[in-house]
């Protein structure tokens, strides 16, 4: 999108040895682009929402050796939709008919199917899966009638899919799927109507790990698979869980630091990395090339992209907008390159690239 109109590259997802992404070039709204990493090998997939609407795709995902995605054709709504690298996109099927919302999202890959959540019409927003071959179906009625359960936050542990998920009784709390039993409820972390609300979940150690708020604070928690989920430490706010060098880090709040990047490793307390500037969350933290890739702003340069080797102080990797934050978002590996949505200040928000052979780029 030439000019400073942003393009706003999102949901960036490696398919078919290109990248695949989100953006809006000014004339088609937000659509289906992918990438080879050059200019001339950039291109827009399909205007699945015909004229300047837009498609919006999120929640791109690989299954099936088709690269499915959430997307909205301006007739019937937000339903499922696959591409198979050759031909045109099409809609795996009219879950919600009309243009009513389905809130379809959250797809995630277990037992050999593709998960998601999505609202039929007839019950509230629910967990749905599809084989690929058949048309997708809903798994349960977790919350029975009209009203939903709202599955999100999927992730495989164990052999089993865990989710937040509110059942009507006990608020928005951790709940799994075995692939044959009903799902259900792992543990009521925070008893009553509001619910813990899980989050950032993430397979560490042979633990599931999340962000979850008891009534008093968000702290970090951790599950086994057969023991009751317990609290990790008192750091408050963590979100962007990462493994990185064997050891958990995600940003997070601990007293008279603020927001800043902590590390655990199993074993002891959380750790804080460093005090990079008290009150601002490192974000989009990425591994790239062995070292930890975030954004953050440390209070003279706005949001920018850091890196931490695991080792020395993090560091600012370039200062992307000289006149203010760049705002480095949706970070993710591609030819062993790091790509990312950045705003230079004079461009709007573009699709960036970096690599620690050579330097930063504009893509």
């Amino acid at each position: 999108n030439l000019g400073s109109i942003n393009s706003s590259p999102q949901s960036l997802t490696v398919f078919n040895n290109e990248l695949y992404f989100n953006a809006d070039d000014g004339a088609r709204g937000l659509e289906l682009w992918k990438t080879d990493g050059t200019t001339t090998g950039t291109s827009i997939v399909a205007n699945i929402n015909p004229g300047s609407g837009s498609s919006d795709p999120h929640d791109l995902t690989v299954f099936n050796n088709e690269l499915y995605f959430s997307a909205e054709d301006g007739v019937n709504g937000r339903e499922l939709w696959k591409y198979d690298g050759l031909n045109a996109p099409s809609m795996v099927s009219n879950i919600n008919p009309g243009n009513a919302n389905t809130y379809l999202g959250d797809l995630t890959l277990f037992d050999n199917e593709l998960y998601f959540r999505a609202k039929d019409g007839f019950h509230g927003t629910e967990l749905w899966k599809c084989d690929g071959l058949n048309a997708p179906s809903m798994v349960a009625d977790i919350r029975p009638g009209a009203a939903s359960s709202y599955p999100q936050n999927l992730l495989v542990f164990n052999n089993k899919l865990y989710f937040s998920a509110n059942g009507g009784t006990n608020g928005n709390e951790l709940w799994n799927y075995d692939g044959a039993n009903s799902p259900s409820m792992v543990a009521d972390i925070r008893p009553g109507w509001d619910g813990s609300s899980p989050q950032s979940l993430i397979v560490f150690n042979n633990e599931l790990y999340f962000n979850a708020n008891n009534g008093v604070s968000e702290k970090l928690w951790n599950y086994d698979g057969v023991n009751v989920p317990s609290m990790v430490g008192s750091v408050s706010h963590p979100l962007w869980l990462t493994v990185f060098n064997n050891e958990l880090y995600f940003s997070g709040g601990g007293p008279g630091n603020g927001n800043e990047l902590w590390k655990y490793d199993g074993t002891n307390n959380p750790s804080m990395i460093a005090s990079i500037h008290s009150g601002i969350s490192p974000s989009w933290l990425t591994v790239f090339d062995n070292e930890l890739y975030f954004s953050a702003d440390d209070a003279t340069n706005g949001y920018e992209l850091w890196n931490y080797d695991g080792a020395n102080a993090p560091s600012m990797v370039a200062d992307i907008n000289p006149s203010g934050s760049s705002n480095p978002n949706s970070l993710t590996v591609f030819n062993n390159e790091l790509y990312f949505g950045a705003n230079d200040g004079t461009n709007g928000e573009e699709l960036w690239r970096y690599s620690q052979l050579t330097s930063i780029t504009y893509a």
